[in-house]
């Protein structure tokens, strides 16, 4: 196939959307062009990003509010049913009581997803090319879960997928100024009682340059909310608090810039913390950052010259190795790539078939990125007989280092009957 040059041939005239969703608000950022990420706003002309993650029923009648919508509902009539929290309902996937009825509350998250996702379909209803979901905690149940509730909106699209927060701050990062990040960055979220440090450091002895993200939390003093409400020597304290663990965060490794990331920011506290952070690092201060690196993390799924190409991410949730085997092709040998580092362990799968002669074994080739070199697995295909077959083989992750590999006989025509019998190996990757 010959592709044309320049952005996603075909799609030039798509929407791409990054959503952030969490517990208590999500975001959205779409991009029209393919390169400028813009940002759902509930006031026009403001940077009002946060949508709180909330549905309100009307008592006795089927009318749902959605987002701050709903909250103004529920506080200015008695009539109004809130439900809060949904996405940890629906991680739950206990049945929710409203107004008499008994719902699945992946269903309600998937109301309220389609409530936000009309702020852009509205008005691109037929354009939307894909959709890029971003979460903190994404488990393979936890992803099951987005994936039914995606599944009840019927999207005009094919191309869904999700990933990290810690993923979605390193997408939005290799797309800002080189200088921002090659140094060291760090974001410090601040939500609930606790701060949660993400410092992107890279590699650059190796082709591609390896990125990967250390994530570590500090407790917060709890009981201060961080408002006009609290006392002077509360907002001392927690400024002093604050102020120790950007100290300690920061000078731990070389750092250039900071991100503020959360609701619990704001300048009435943050007096000798914005002071110390200003004077030494580059600091910059929003909601939207996992929605822009959603979607420019999707945009880098569907351009032809993807940024992984330079760089590849290795979080926590990736495959740190290549995983490939020797085969004979047109009688030569050559590696066939099978799985690729970089790739989500919970989308890391691939099904393909081979013929297998002259012997029981098949070895799998596995290049670390992260150290250790090349190793090689061995399965054996006990009872094999060792006639010509062919063979199916499915790889998958069963977690973050286990590889799972199922290989099928499907026989060979009339010269080996097909038995079907499957050998499954866990392999350490």
């Amino acid at each position: 196939m010959i592709r044309l040059p320049g952005f996603m041939s075909g799609n030039s005239n798509r929407i791409f959307v990054g959503f952030n969703i969490g517990d208590n608000h999500c975001q959205i950022s779409f991009s029209k062009d393919g390169e400028t990420v813009e940002t759902v706003s509930l006031i026009t002309g403001e940077e009002e990003f946060n949508i709180p993650t909330v549905l309100c029923k009307r008592e006795g009648v089927n009318q749902w509010f959605y987002g701050t919508d709903a909250i103004t509902y529920a506080q200015d009539n008695e009539d109004g049913i809130l439900v809060d929290h949904l996405l940890s309902l629906a991680w739950e996937g206990k049945p929710i009581l409203v107004d008499g009825v008994a719902y699945q509350p992946v269903s309600l998250l998937a109301l309220f997803i389609k409530r936000c996702m009309s702020m852009v379909t509205a008005t691109y209803s037929d354009r939307i090319g894909g959709v890029l979901f971003t979460a903190e905690n994404l488990t393979y149940e936890n992803i099951g879960v987005l994936k039914e509730a995606v599944s009840i909106l019927k999207l005009k699209t094919e191309k869904i997928y999700f990933q990290s927060h810690t993923e979605s701050y390193y997408h939005f990062m290799v797309h800002q100024a080189d200088e921002l990040w090659r140094g060291g960055s760090i974001l410090f979220e601040y939500e609930n009682d606790e701060i949660n440090a993400y410092r992107m450091q890279s590699n650059f002895g190796t082709v591609p340059v390896v990125i990967y993200i250390d994530e570590k939390r500090y407790p917060m003093p709890t009981g201060s909310r961080g408002n006009i409400t609290d006392t002077n020597h509360e907002l001392i304290q927690l400024d002093r608090a604050y102020t120790n663990i950007v100290t300690e965060a920061c000078e731990a490794e070389d750092t250039v810039s900071v991100f503020l990331v959360g609701s619990k920011y704001n300048d009435i506290w943050m007096k000798e913390s914005k002071k110390y952070l200003c004077s030494k690092y580059r600091v910059f201060q929003g909601s939207n950052l996992y929605s822009k690196g959603a979607c420019y993390g999707l945009l880098d799924r569907m351009k032809n010259d993807p940024i992984e190409r330079k760089n590849i991410f290795l979080g926590n949730d990736k495959l740190t190795a290549n995983v490939g085997m020797n085969i004979i092709s047109q009688n030569d040998e050559t590696y066939f790539a099978i799985l690729d580092a970089g790739v989500s362990w919970y989308d890391a799968q691939q099904t393909f078939d081979f013929y297998i002669q002259d012997g029981n074994e098949i070895e799998f080739i596995i290049r670390s990125l992260v150290g250790g070199g090349d190793h090689i697995a061995t399965i054996t295909l006990d009872e094999f007989s060792g006639k010509i077959s062919r063979m199916r083989c499915r790889l998958y992750m069963e977690s973050e280092r286990i590889l799972v590999a199922e290989i099928e006989d499907l026989g060979f025509g009339q010269f080996k009957p097909s038995t079907h019998k499957v050998w499954r190996e866990e392999i350490p990757v």
